[in-house]
This record gives C-alpha cells, sequence and structure tokens, in this order.
C-alpha cells in the first residue's frame, strides 16, 4: 500500500492555504507513515504512470480553483481510477469548480476545506487544524491495526466544578472533526437507563480517557475508578489541569504531573477555546499512536524466533500487520495440540467490533480461514480463551500468545536461581484496588516466572490460585518457579500432594517462623509489598513485619503505591519523608514511580533490571 500525494502546485495557482495544508500533512505523516510518496514534478508523474498500481493506493490531489488539470495529471487520476485505488481530492476553495473534482471521479467526495472553516472562527486560520484531521485519515487508512479514525473521547470529570469545562470542551471537539465521539455521561445516558453500567460499557471501548482534574475531581471515586480501569487496561489518558487545582491526596494518578493546564475562563473565550480543542485533539493523537507503537517491539520478538528457527514468519502483503506463523510442536499446546498455522492480525489497539466482524469476512473471502488451524486477533487488550463466534477465531493478548509459542516450541527458559518474594493480601478499601491489586498480581508474577527467577509467596488463598494458573501458562518447571510458603495450622484444607506438584512447598509451624523462614531462610533479591491490610496496631501489620524481616536480611523492598493498602500508605509516608534508603538504594524516579504509576508491567520491567 503506497500513498502518493500530489504537491498543490500541480493543480492550483492560489497556492497560500494549499501549501500551508501540504506542509502540515507532510509533517505528521513523515512521522508516522513510512510508504509515502510526494509528487512535485512533471517527471515524477511519468515514472508514476510507467508503474504498476496497486488498488490498495491512495493518491491524494489537491482540486483546480478553475477546473483546470493537465493531460498528465488527468491520465494520473485514470490511471488509479481503473485500478480501483482510494483517490482522495482535496478542495481548498469553496467554489463549485473547486469543489468538484475532474473526471473520472467527478461524484466523489473531496475533503472540503472551506466547510470545516466554516464550522470554526472564520475570523483564525484553521488550516493546520484541518490539515492534521486529514493527514489522520491517512494514517487510519494506512495503519489501520494502530489507530481509527472514528475515535471514542472518553472525558472523566466531576460534575459539582467540571460540567461547564466538560460541556465546552465537548462541544469544541465534536465540531472540529465530525467523526469524533465524545462521550459524557450527563448528555450520553438516556433518561431511564442505568448510569454506571451505560459508563463503564463506554469507557471499556474508549480510545483515550480525557481526565479533567479539576479541585474537587481527587476526591471522587467514580473518577478514580475510571483512572484505574484506564491504567490497566492501556487505554490512554489525557491528563488536563484545571485552575492549578491540587491534586496531593488523589489516590490514582495516570502519570507524574498534568500533560496540559487550563484556567477555567480559557474555555469561555471562543478563539482560545478553538486553540485549547486543536491541543487536545493533537495530543490524542499523539498519545494513541505512542500507545499503539508498541506493537512492534512484539512483532521483532517473533521475527528473532523465526531466524532463530523456532517458528516460521511470513507477512501477508495484502494486509497492515498481518502475518503467517508455522511450527513444529515440540511440546503441549494451550489451544489445540494438532496446531501447526497460525494466521494473526497484530493490533495496536483495542480491536472494535466492526474490526472483528471485517476481519472474518476477509480470511474468509481470502481463504486464510481454511488454510490456518487457527486465526489470531492480537492486542494488549485479548483475553485467553475468549472465541468470537467462530470457533477457530480467537482474541488473544501478546504476553500469552508469545509464550505459548515458546512452550510448543520446546523453549527452554533461563533459570536465573535467584529469589523474588511477593508478599501481598487484600487491603480493606474500595473494590478498584482490588481489582488492581489483581491487575499487578498476575503482572508481577509473569514477569518474574518469565524472567527466570523463583517467585517466593505466602499462601495467601487467593493468590494461590492466579499464581498456580500463571505458572501452568509461564514456568517450563513449577517447582522451581514457585516456592510457596505455609503455616502448619492451615494444611488442613489443602491436598498436600497437589500443593507439591505445583510449587515447591515449604511448611512452617506458625505464621511468624513461615515470615522468618521465607524472607531470611535465603538469599532473595527482593522483596515486593503489594497491598496489606491496615491495623491500629502496626506491629501487627504484616506488610510492616516482612518490611522489617528483609531489612535484617539486606534484602531491597520495592512498595507498590497504586493497589491501596498498608503498601501504599507506607509509600505515601516514605514519600512525605523523602526518605526511602532505609528499604532499597533506589534512586527517587523508581520509589515515586512505583508509587504513582498503574503501569504495572513497566515497574516490574524497571525492577528487574535493576537487580538483573
Amino acid at each position: 500500500m503506497n500513498v502518493i500525494f500530489c504537491n498543490p502546485e500541480l493543480t492550483m495557482t492560489e497556492l497560500k492555504d494549499a501549501t500551508e495544508f501540504y506542509r502540515e500533512c507532510y509533517e505528521i505523516l513523515n512521522s508516522y507513515v513510512a510508504n509515502v510518496q510526494y509528487i512535485s514534478t512533471s517527471f515524477q508523474i511519468k515514472q508514476l504512470l510507467a508503474q504498476e498500481v496497486d488498488k490498495n493506493d491512495i493518491l491524494v490531489f489537491f482540486t483546480s480553483e478553475k477546473g483546470e488539470y493537465s493531460d498528465e495529471i488527468r491520465n494520473l487520476i485514470g490511471k488509479y481510477n481503473d485500478a480501483q485505488s482510494r483517490i482522495w481530492a482535496i478542495a481548498v476553495e469553496g467554489t463549485p469548480e473547486c469543489r468538484r473534482p475532474p473526471e473520472p471521479v467527478t461524484d466523489r467526495q473531496s475533503f472540503d476545506v472551506c466547510s470545516r472553516k466554516e464550522n470554526r472562527n472564520p475570523l483564525r486560520n484553521n488550516i493546520k487544524a484541518i490539515a492534521q484531521i486529514f493527514a489522520r485519515k491517512i494514517v487510519a487508512q494506512t495503519l489501520s491495526p494502530l489507530y481509527r479514525d472514528e475515535v471514542l473521547y472518553f472525558i472523566s470529570h466531576r460534575r459539582i466544578d467540571g460540567e461547564h469545562v466538560a460541556a465546552k470542551l465537548a462541544d469544541g471537539l465534536r465540531l472540529l472533526t465530525r467523526e469524533r465521539n465524545v462521550y459524557r455521561d450527563v448528555v450520553n445516558v438516556n433518561v431511564g437507563d442505568d448510569a454506571q453500567a451505560d459508563i463503564d460499557k463506554h469507557l471499556a471501548v474508549s480510545d483515550v480517557v480525557i481526565f479533567l482534574q479539576t479541585e474537587q475531581a481527587q476526591y471522587s471515586t467514580y473518577i478514580m475508578k475510571e483512572l484505574c480501569y484506564a491504567l490497566v487496561n492501556d487505554i490512554p489518558v489525557l491528563w488536563i489541569q484545571i485552575d492549578n487545582a491540587s491534586y496531593d491526596k488523589m489516590e490514582i494518578r495516570p502519570g507524574q504531573a498534568p500533560v496540559l493546564c487550563y484556567r477555567s475562563e480559557e474555555f469561555e473565550d471562543k478563539d482560545r477555546l478553538e486553540e485549547i480543542v486543536d491541543e487536545v485533539e493533537d495530543k490524542c493523537f499523539e498519545l494513541i499512536m505512542n500507545s499503539s507503537n508498541q506493537v512492534y517491539s512484539y512483532i521483532e520478538y517473533l521475527a528473532e524466533m523465526s531466524c532463530a528457527g523456532k517458528i516460521k514468519l511470513a507477512n501477508d502483503n495484502s494486509s497492515v500487520l498481518a502475518y503467517e506463523i508455522e511450527y513444529h510442536e515440540k511440546t503441549r499446546d494451550l489451544y489445540d495440540s494438532g496446531i501447526r498455522k497460525h494466521y494473526i492480525q497484530c493490533f495496536g489497539r483495542n480491536p472494535k467490533e466492526d474490526d472483528i466482524q471485517k476481519f472474518i469476512a476477509r480470511v474468509k473471502n481470502e481463504k486464510s480461514y481454511d488454510t490456518h488451524d487457527r486465526l489470531f486477533l492480537l492486542s494488549n487488550h485479548g483475553c485467553r480463551d475468549k472465541h468470537i463466534l467462530e470457533s477457530k477465531i480467537i482474541e488473544e493478548n501478546y504476553d500469552d500468545y508469545l509464550m505459548n509459542l515458546e512452550n510448543v516450541s520446546g523453549e527452554k527458559r533461563k533459570r536465573r536461581n535467584k529469589r523474588i518474594i511477593l508478599s501481598g493480601a487484600f487491603p480493606d478499601c474500595d473494590e478498584i484496588y482490588q481489582a488492581s491489586l489483581l491487575e499487578a498480581l498476575v503482572v508481577y508474577s509473569r514477569e518474574i516466572i518469565k524472567n527466570g527467577y523463583t517467585l517466593v509467596f505466602g499462601a495467601h488463598p487467593t493468590f494461590q490460585r492466579l499464581i498456580f494458573d500463571i505458572g501452568s501458562l509461564y514456568a517450563s518447571d513449577m517447582k522451581y518457579s514457585i516456592e510457596m510458603h505455609m503455616s502448619r495450622e492451615y494444611l488442613y484444607q489443602y491436598n498436600i500432594d497437589d500443593l507439591e506438584e505445583k510449587c515447591t512447598l515449604i511448611l512452617s509451624d506458625n505464621i511468624s517462623k513461615m515470615r522468618e523462614r521465607m524472607i531470611c531462610g535465603e538469599a532473595s533479591e527482593l522483596l515486593i509489598c503489594l497491598g496489606g491490610k491496615i491495623k491500629s496496631d502496626k506491629l501487627q501489620q504484616g506488610v510492616d513485619i516482612e518490611i522489617a524481616l528483609a531489612q535484617r536480611a539486606n534484602i531491597p523492598v520495592a512498595l507498590v503505591g497504586t493497589v491501596g493498602g498498608r503498601s501504599s500508605e507506607y509509600a505515601f509516608e516514605k514519600l512525605k519523608s523523602e526518605d526511602w534508603s532505609s528499604i532499597n538504594p533506589w534512586d527517587k524516579s523508581i520509589n515515586e514511580g512505583l508509587f504513582y504509576n498503574m503501569n504495572h508491567r513497566l515497574m516490574i520491567k524497571r525492577l528487574l533490571s535493576i537487580i538483573g
């Protein structure tokens, strides 16, 4: 798929707005799209006329103010039309001749710059913003698994002091581009509907959460829940601070500091509001693309497996970021023991329902459905065992899929012969922290086991099942990868033979001795604290007891502050005193990152990098 972008000098005489439009498109496309050809001369047109054209190509040109075109331009348009390529005309001026493309595409709708300017303040030059909208349409066409033009912005705000700002911003975003959907609960929830259910449904499918951080926002449990969900599920968050509102008491932060800062009165000024809307739109696009960009690290990993001879990886040139994978099964396959060929479509964003339906239609039309054992839509959002109508088509997350490939190719993961202790318990607090703690537990456990460490934990009943399930997916030897400590007083509740099959089980006479043996019995690289009960008597708090044991054994302690409970409270105490040296030797950025950052994948990788 190639994009052929014609310079306005080839078709126009009044070039001021058109040149600015072209220059702005060039800036965006050069940043994100590799296969763009910029055509400025007759010589280049003749080369195109001599080349083959693909139906997936996109030809972009500016319409003439007078409807007059050179023979070369007409021939170029005719050639791409004959190939059934996409042809996009840009009409900068408002005259009928300019708005109507030439034959044979005269009936096709042009991108009408003039009408879009009319949607904005006519006294201001908005060519830059309008050009960005058009360029993003090209990005959506050429890199559709990474970006879609029909995005959904979810505005998270506190009504008591943020409703007027949210309303102004939402209206401005809708006016800027007709393809934007903006969700604001006060206007989007129908009378009589379950408001929270509707909010949760739209949050789950949103592309960016726009968080308006007013003074009262930090006290809203609903906003904290929305931020938690977005961060846990890799939905980009644009943090906008209003009126220099404080955030010292904000329990969940989507970053170290706000991305944009405005005064509420700025939203009342029409000209300034347009500038704000442009800035917000631009930042949202950057966030989406930056988030989507991580897809390439997974593709590089597949390429490395292919170079090592573990799999055969072939690019499907008819589709963007689609691949065929073949392998010889050497061990169990979690999907089906007979699988030999996969077809994968990689996404950097959350696949939507229409993405799934288009994928099904395409693979069936191209016969990929019949020639492959399984077909996957891969993203960071996929869930294991989620079949989509068709038994062979599955949504899956990258981590689980890549680990399964390693399992079936017989790869043995490196043993480091080093222990990492994971300490945690559900805090007595809001459900959002319990959900976040479970997510953190899954991510931390998975990365520890995947990277060849022995995961050590006390036999918390809720955590056992999760850790054993993670071990079954990611451990080549569960008894090496999982070391579980238990007090004998609880042994009657379990089948000891079953436990000893799933881990190295170490028994102690009581909880106190169990903790002592777990933390001080053998050398360990790290103690990670998640959650934990808060009690009036600090001497009875498990987190404090285990940190004291780690200090005695010279084991560095990582306090995960984003999951609530005693670990969060303890971390906050350290944050206020700026004294981390008593629990670990790391710099301030790592410790504050553990306190603020809900990207658990990022934080455990940083920790493993430090100790590795």
